[in-house]
């Protein structure tokens, strides 16, 4: 049976410090000690990797033009060609990532994607959809040249919206990351019944995920939209708010299976008010917990005022 070769993906727009963190791995994680590091760059920026710097630490550099060559072709040559022990995966990030195709003689290990933060408003507000695809396909997302932690947690519901389960870190001038998102809940996680308001409703929801132990067994309440469906048991629905995250096509619903109507014979798309208590049960589905809500009162409301969470 052929070894799987282990492969990291290094995304990131132009400049954000992709180059520099791979030449950090290379010199200072005793890459050379465990063999060959083959180094993929798919577009070059102002820091280089030296041939002196490469022949060092036992690494080797190819440079990849255009998308189309990388192939699986192309892929399966290169592990022929230098047997590496693993491969770095320098992505430009203006090609189409959702065409990305690793053959299976590659093993993805991470993918780790680079923020300036310097130039982030203007990536994220003027190529949207460019941005949340390297979101998606990311499991820690590095925010670098960061100074202002406070404007960075403004994003925090948008970007976890995007990709929940990646790692989102801050890189600190002294090289160490840190977690980029310590702010506090915008709501008393202590109260008898959590009051979760209609602005707050995204980060409730994010929250519920992570940290799931910090709502089992608790109440809340707020304001939701029924979903309905035949698949669902007599008397259960989804509630939740429907979110935008990129464009008007974009938008999809995020909500907690709800079990029991108490009688109010709910139509889809009804507005509630709903108070509950949230428990965590395995899901078929979903292969994990989640979140599931037992009412204790629900009361038919009008629709809110801005229905859709606009996350972009």
């Amino acid at each position: 049976m052929m070894m799987e070769i282990p492969i990291f993906i290094v995304g990131g727009f132009l400049d954000s410090g992709k180059t520099s963190f791979i030449l950090d791995a290379i010199e200072k994680d005793g890459f050379d000690k465990k063999g060959r590091t083959l180094v993929i760059l798919c577009e070059e920026g102002e820091v280089e990797i030296s041939a002196d710097v490469a022949n060092k630490h036992n690494t080797k550099v190819v440079v990849v033009e255009k998308q189309e060559d990388l192939t699986a072709d192309y892929f399966s040559k290169l592990a022929k060609e230098y047997v590496p022990d693993r491969v770095i995966l320098e992505l430009n990030c203006m090609w189409n990532l959702n065409e990305l195709f690793i053959p299976d003689e590659y093993l993805l290990s991470q993918t780790i994607s680079f923020i300036d933060f310097t130039t982030f408003n203007v990536y994220y507000n003027n190529m949207r959809q460019k941005f949340i695809d390297l979101l998606k396909l990311s499991d820690m997302v590095i925010f670098n040249r960061c100074n202002d932690l406070d404007a960075l947690a403004s994003y925090q519901t948008n970007l976890k919206f995007v990709n929940g389960s990646a790692q989102y870190m801050v890189l600190g001038e002294d090289g160490i990351a840190r977690k980029a998102f310590e702010d506090p809940l915008p709501y008393d996680i202590n109260a008898e019944v959590i009051e979760i308001a209609d602005e707050d409703f995204g980060r409730w929801y994010i929250d519920t995920f992570e940290n799931p132990k910090r709502y089992r067994g608790k109440k809340v309440a707020f304001n939701g939209m029924v979903v309905t469906s035949r698949k669902l048991d007599k008397g259960t629905f989804i509630v939740g708010r429907n979110a935008m995250t990129c464009c008007a096509a974009d938008v999809q619903l995020y909500g907690h299976l709800c079990k029991g109507d108490l009688g109010k014979k709910l139509k889809n798309k009804n507005w509630i008010r709903i108070v509950a208590r949230i428990e965590f049960e395995y899901s078929d589905e979903y292969q994990e917990e989640e979140g599931v809500l037992y009412p204790e009162s629900i009361e038919v409301i009008e629709p809110i005022e801005n229905p859709i969470l606009d996350l972009r």
